[in-house]
């Protein structure tokens, strides 16, 4: 049996099964990362990440206008806002001069773009109303031609019971947007345990939650290209003096004081970093369960990340 899995495993990696056609499939590229763009591929939207809201209300970074890129596709100018749950809840608050300062600029900024997409992430529970009003008044302030679509946070059935209040309230979000990008990745994120980035079972768990409550012909799906690196002890800590001595006296280290800066020393040690990334065939798997559900497309993230021949196996 183990043999058998081994074998699987190599005509997985080497012959990939080749991914179905979805009406839509959309791609992040970064500004300054236009070379990485791949010459052929079955990508139909491109998210140009991204004008951030500053301080002040108003939008820094990214295209100004869309790249020039090979195929036919359609851009989208894609707005960021730091992850500062404070600064969300002043920039959403209709009271203050930041929200209609934004809008404005996500109006004029958005002009030689085919669609808009706010990617707002912290949101805490206490703005949530007004984060549905803010995307609805973006909507409106839209042009009828402008593609508006909103990247959300992924959530699932028991994350919603536990969290009812949660500001991501996808039922109401897809019915004002005319597309929804459930980010489906960092299941195991920067900070916390490590493990993959979005593992099969998780990703049915999120589609699952997600197309009850979103109109499939809206939804699409967010994949990861990327991968991640833990270490798994950190040895980073604050000493008690006599704790000091005795680290000294066990590692054998050289002392060094001066009345000026005390004592210090150094050592070395070693640590076991644990890294989870994507490859074609966790790929492929993703692409294959995607591919047999009612949905509108899935988003990759992002160009630049994607493995060796990852956007040729596309097109086969």
């Amino acid at each position: 049996m183990k043999n058998a899995l081994t074998v699987f495993l190599f005509i997985a990696a080497v012959f990939p099964v080749a991914a179905k056609p979805f009406p839509e499939t959309w791609a992040y590229l970064m500004k300054g990362e236009e070379s990485y763009y791949p010459a052929s591929s079955p990508i139909t939207d491109v998210g140009c990440f991204s004008a951030s809201v500053d301080g002040d209300g108003n939008l820094a970074g990214g295209h100004l206008t869309p790249p020039d890129l090979p195929g036919k596709v359609r851009y989208h100018l894609v707005v960021t806002m730091p992850w500062n749950s404070t600064l969300a809840h002043i920039y959403l608050n209709p009271d203050e001069p930041f929200r209609e300062r934004i809008i404005q600029a996500i109006v004029e900024r958005s002009k030689p773009f085919d669609g808009v997409q706010i990617d707002f992430e912290s949101i805490s529970k206490e703005d949530g109303t007004a984060y549905l009003n803010f995307l609805a008044a973006v909507k409106k302030a839209l042009p009828k031609d402008k593609l508006f679509s909103v990247a959300v946070m992924a959530r699932w059935e028991a994350h919603k019971q536990k969290n009812p209040s949660d500001a991501f309230d996808y039922p109401f979000i897809g019915m004002i947007a005319d597309r929804v990008v459930v980010m489906a990745y960092d299941e195991h994120y920067r900070g916390g345990q490590a493990g993959p980035i979005a593992s099969l079972p998780w990703c049915e768990k999120i589609y699952a939650y997600a197309v009850k409550t979103i109109d499939p012909d809206k939804l699409v799906m967010g994949i990861p290209l990327y991968g991640r690196s833990w270490q798994q002890e950190s040895l980073a800590k604050a000493y008690r003096n006599p704790d000091a001595w005795t680290n000294l006296r066990q590692t054998g280290a050289e002392l060094k004081s001066d009345p000026a800066n005390g004592g210090s020393y150094s050592y070395s040690t070693s640590v076991t970093i644990k890294v989870h990334f994507e490859n074609l065939p966790s790929l492929d798997a993703k692409l294959e369960l995607y591919a047999s559900k009612s949905i509108r497309g899935v988003a990759f993230w992002r160009i630049s990340q994607e493995p060796v021949g990852f956007w040729d196996h596309l097109v086969k």
